[in-house]
């Protein structure tokens, strides 16, 4: 039996719904992180993939991933929105939700949905920190704020 598309996308999109609800609904804060984080790690490698792709090679420093995915942000998707490096932590805001599920229209932003940003980005720093990396998200679209800012603090 064949599905369409159309079909296919309808049924993912009920099935990602479905399941940050029964996330928001357990009443377990620290299992929805959880899970959620490690959602965010995957979606870290394909930016990663990105990120080799543009540079010919993985990033090895801080600079090379700010750039790569700088470069990404800008070559690929178009947005105009970059991370800054201030010393030991990187700094981004973004005027609409950047998550490629959300772009794609199988997600909404939510306070579930958007607790992936800190896998995703703990994940990437960490490729290239030998130290901690901690991710604070300042504001973020799927909490009811106007835009996502988000700060990464990290040892290299």
């Amino acid at each position: 039996m064949e599905i369409s598309e159309a079909t296919t996308k309808l049924i993912n999109v009920a099935w990602i719904e479905a399941v940050e609800k029964a996330l928001s609904d357990c009443g377990n804060i620290a299992l929805t992180k959880e899970v959620m984080k490690a959602a965010g790690q995957k979606c870290a490698r394909q930016i990663l993939d990105d990120c080799r792709e543009i540079l010919g090679k993985k990033p090895e420093t801080v600079y090379e991933l700010l750039d790569a995915t700088n470069r990404r942000r800008l070559q690929i998707h178009h947005l105009d929105s970059l991370w800054e490096r201030q010393g030991n932590k990187a700094h981004l805001k973004i005027d609409e939700c950047a998550c490629t599920l959300v772009k794609a229209g199988l997600a909404k932003p939510n306070p579930v949905h958007c607790l992936c940003s800190v896998g995703l980005m703990e994940s990437l720093f960490s490729t290239v920190c030998q130290g901690p990396v901690s991710v604070e998200v300042v504001k973020a679209i799927g909490f009811g704020d106007d835009v996502c800012e988000f700060y990464v603090n990290f040892v290299e």
